[in-house]
């Protein structure tokens, strides 16, 4: 399915929703767009425990069915006023493997018209780890999933999907077969991994952490460790610190646990069970660390719908384009701007192009700001970007680079965040980078053609700006300035040529 080139993300003819029905909870997602980055516009969730009985019943309990019957007409009513030209239901382990399954089902369909899709173990497990996909292309490494009723293992290797498998051991179904014994949990939770002869393969790889569970065992780590960002998604944890952390999780009782105000009270009494699967499973995989994806099913099944060149795209870039577009106040000048940087950025061998890219995307996305304060907040937009198709560095990147090319320092404590996620190397790339940004808007005023009068090579070690006879410098003092201060970012001598009089001596300005 694509979109009509007349339809455009925001349009009511280009929203698309799908309600995820789990064991634990039943989410309404509505992205604005069938996009390579979409943006969700509305995200309403009702905690039903669909999968509460079906371990010790095999079947969905009397007042959990009529609740979820309940919660998922209500969303639907939701979707349809939003509203939306596409609605899905995807059901997972509970409605699978419940034996009154079909008849939750067919409920369903009576109270609000809508055919419920039933995923097997199979397509769920693939289905996430495309949402994974979405969003990291070059991902590698095992996707688990965990949802109230089962774990979802993926395989993947730069964008495909290799080998997949589900296992009944979600916490709500660990709680019912160990009758609410955690410590009988983990030998459940090792006879179910050692199953999966294909993880052998792959032990020491990265593990890619998908589910609200698991999202919560983070954001306690964020808030613990006074971690600089509060996103979980691209979150990272080496694996002796997951090790550690989720060891302690697994000894809190009940009356700490109801104490704990970083997650919802529901969320924060499965904790003890998010974190033993957690714990078994890096000490089944030995894994390199876990990444944290705030991607999964839903996202992945909107991928799913993608055409191939769409998914070929890069989510980064979509996101910074979509971003830019918002806040756009002359002609597109990334292309301009990026070849412009170009002799800048090949000063930094370990740069990559897509970053150079993203940042000349959202160069301008400050100029509708209050001249005193666009520093701070193009930095902050960037660094609290709502797409989960960035890394916690790459946040960093984009927002120190952004603060300085608006004329903040990036030593100033405004910065510390960036400086922290970044490091220093990756600080001293996205202060040249800033800089040269804002040598660069000094001279075109955001306009991209401009900048063709007035290009950077590199001479030899020489960074030079050559200023042709057509180029408008209404400040010429500043620029030098703005020169000399990119020179010594990126550790060379620098100098300024004018065309205008060809008899004036060079002026030059050290490095």
């Amino acid at each position: 399915m694509s979109l009509e080139p007349s339809v455009r993300p925001g349009d009511a003819r280009s929203r698309l929703g799908v309600i995820d029905i789990g064991s634990n909870s039943i989410r309404l997602v509505v992205y604005d767009g069938l996009t390579r980055a979409p943006l969700p516009i509305v995200n309403r969730k009702a905690v039903v425990g669909l999968g509460t009985d079906v371990e010790r019943l095999g079947r969905i309990g009397d007042e959990s069915f009529e609740r979820g019957v309940a919660a998922i007409a209500a969303l639907v009513r939701i979707a349809e006023d939003v509203p939306v030209a596409r609605l899905t239901l995807l059901a997972t382990a509970a409605v699978r493997e419940a034996e009154n399954g079909a008849a939750f089902q067919a409920a369903v369909a009576v109270a609000c018209g809508r055919t419920m899709e039933v995923l097997s173990g199979d397509d769920e497990a693939r289905m996430s780890a495309l949402g994974v996909i979405s969003a990291s292309p070059e991902a590698s490494g095992i996707v688990g999933d965990l949802g109230g009723g089962s774990l979802e293992l993926v395989a993947i290797e730069k964008g495909r999907v290799l080998k997949q498998t589900s296992l009944p051991i979600g916490p709500l179904r660990l709680i019912e077969r160990t009758g609410g014994r955690l410590q009988d949990a983990s030998q459940v939770i090792d006879a179910a991994l050692s199953t999966v002869h294909w993880l052998d393969a792959l032990r020491e790889s990265e593990f890619y952490a998908v589910g609200g569970a698991w999202r919560a065992i983070a954001r306690l780590h964020m808030g613990q460790h006074d971690y600089p960002l509060q996103v979980i998604h691209g979150f990272h944890l080496q694996r002796r610190e997951a090790r550690d952390f989720t060891a302690m999780l697994e000894h809190l009782g009940r009356q700490t646990t109801s104490q704990i105000r970083a997650v919802s009270r529901r969320r924060a009494e499965g904790l003890p069970w998010g974190a033993v699967v957690l714990e078994r499973v890096i000490a089944a995989l030995q894994p390199s660390d876990i990444v944290f994806s705030a991607h999964g099913l839903r996202e992945g099944h909107h991928f799913g719908a993608l055409d191939e060149a769409t998914r070929l795209e890069d989510p980064l870039l979509a996101a910074c384009r979509d971003l830019a577009g918002q806040h756009r106040r002359f002609a597109d000048a990334s292309a301009a701007l990026e070849t412009w940087l170009s002799p800048v950025a090949q000063t930094f061998a370990d740069l990559p192009p897509r970053m150079v890219g993203a940042l000349c995307t959202i160069a301008d996305i400050g100029w509708l700001e209050h001249p005193e304060y666009r520093a701070e907040q193009a930095m902050l937009r960037a660094l609290r970007m709502p797409w989960s198709v960035l890394s916690h560095p790459e946040r960093g990147f984009l927002g120190l680079a952004l603060f300085v090319r608006y004329g903040g320092s990036a030593n100033a404590a405004t910065a510390d965040t960036c400086r922290r996620l970044l490091g220093e190397d990756g600080a001293a790339r996205a202060n040249a980078l800033g800089k040269a940004l804002r040598l660069a808007f000094e001279l075109c005023a955001g306009r991209g053609p401009a900048l063709e009068r007035m290009p950077l090579s590199l001479d030899g070690e020489t960074l030079v700006l050559t200023l042709g006879s057509d180029a408008a410098v209404a400040a010429p003092e500043k620029v030098e300035r703005y020169v000399a201060s990119l020179g010594r970012a990126i550790a060379r001598p620098v100098r300024v040529e004018s065309q205008t009089d060809p008899v004036a001596p060079q002026k030059k300005a050290a490095g």
